[in-house]
């Protein structure tokens, strides 16, 4: 398969989306084979607004020849791992297992999650062999909760993972990114198991390692040196947000179909908003109030924050005349996991309200509650905006917007005194 023969292509799009997956960028993509070169241009023309088709026609078959000829080398990986962030994007689930499955059994059979891997010598690759592996692993987890496991997870969480962050950038301030960008998709891996009814000493030593993560993140964030520095530490902010968001919900809902593991909606309307007052687990415990007014707060807080970060997102974009935002496809899952907050609350304050047992009474309404409403749907509307944007590049956050529409529809239909605690 030969490539076009001018090399006049632009890159600079993909570059800015490698900010965020930085394996490789556009100046050197020309020099790396066919599975390289064309999901490089494939994700470009995406950002660019123009028709990734062909482009895209193209970097499948090279993938394909890639797995039939059993190519084992790190740039078919790191093609691989651009081309699972397409597939996953169109919502192509079946070719995103199909790649990651392949991709995962390359990487453990050259040994990436070790400090002694088989690499071919001379190639300059070598020195982000570990960052390949996390990259992987990463997505990893990402393609299993986002698509409530139907792409299933190819490490097992209980794998031995040993590589120097030497092996992952040489840059002291790349590796504190990518520190916090491993250890923010770690703990989401943690917070999104099941672990039955409230386990509050478990809720809270999770919980503080989320807040110090995310203090160290937003530290980082607003010190960033680069653009590099600067997106992955944007991604690990909202994946600890989410994170948190899910950790707290989990805790005192034992099924709720829009969980941060499905990122859907699976429901028609009538049956979310009998989940809101059905799906209440109300734990054995004394610290029950507290933990409750512990939990509300959480998201809250999280909620705001995302949204914070989102609209600073936005204006940055704007100023700097980009039209789509060059995130990866799993930033649309969070802002999904954005969306849920008010639900959340709406949930938790009806129960509440309700009480099992005559459990906490005393309710006292907050006369400013329409206020706050109005507050959640303008928040709900700034996610559906976003990801109205952000379709135009990957097709699933077409999907998320939907299920944005639905959180408005039960934030809209609930009494304007919902948020009255």
């Amino acid at each position: 398969m030969g490539r076009p023969t001018k090399k006049t292509d632009n890159y600079d799009c993909f570059t800015l989306f490698a900010h965020g997956v930085p394996l490789i960028d556009g100046k050197t993509v020309c020099e790396d084979f066919d599975l390289v070169y064309y999901s490089a241009l494939t994700i470009s023309d995406n950002l660019r607004g123009l028709d990734p088709r062909h482009r895209r026609a193209s970097m499948i078959n090279a993938a394909d020849e890639a797995i039939k000829s059993q190519k084992r080398d790190l740039r078919t990986l790191i093609g691989l791992i651009y081309t699972i962030h397409d597939d996953y994007g169109r919502n192509d689930i079946t070719l995103a297992q199909d790649h990651i499955q392949y991709a995962s059994r390359v990487a453990l059979e050259l040994g990436l999650n070790t400090k002694t891997p088989f690499l071919t010598p001379g190639d300059r690759l070598n020195s982000i062999y570990g960052r390949i592996w996390w990259e992987l692993y990463i997505l990893d987890v990402f393609l299993n909760l986002s698509t409530s496991g139907t792409v299933t997870r190819q490490f097992d969480s209980y794998m031995t993972i040993s590589i120097d962050i030497d092996d992952v950038a040489s840059d002291i301030n790349l590796q504190q990114a990518y520190d916090s960008r491993i250890k923010a998709v770690s703990i989401l891996n943690e917070c999104t198991k099941v672990n039955g009814r409230l386990n509050f000493e478990r809720v809270s030593a999770l919980d503080k390692i989320l807040v110090n993560l995310l203090t160290v993140a937003r530290s980082n964030y607003h010190s960033a040196i680069d653009k590099t520095i600067e997106e992955l530490n944007f991604t690990s902010i909202l994946i600890l947000l989410a994170a948190r968001i899910h950790l707290h919900r989990q805790a005192w809902f034992s099924d709720m179909t829009f969980n941060f593991q499905s990122c859907a909606f699976n429901h028609k309307m009538k049956e979310m908003e009998m989940l809101l007052d059905d799906a209440f687990v109300m734990p054995a415990s004394c610290n029950l109030e507290d933990s409750l007014s512990g939990s509300l707060t959480a998201i809250h807080e999280c909620t705001e924050q995302m949204l914070h970060y989102i609209r600073l997102d936005e204006t940055h974009q704007t100023q700097q005349g980009i039209l789509i935002p060059p995130h990866w496809p799993f930033y649309s899952c969070c802002q999904l996991v954005a969306s849920y907050g008010p639900i959340l609350e709406i949930a938790l304050l009806n129960a509440i309200r309700a009480g099992e047992q005559g459990a906490l009474q005393n309710v006292t309404m907050d006369p400013s509650s329409v206020w706050k409403t109005r507050v959640a749907l303008s928040n709900v509307d700034l996610t559906y905006a976003t990801l109205t944007r952000y379709m135009s590049v990957w097709k699933v956050a077409q999907i998320y917007r939907e299920e944005v529409a639905v959180c408005r529809k039960i934030i809209d239909s609930c009494e304007t005194d919902i948020f009255g605690i």
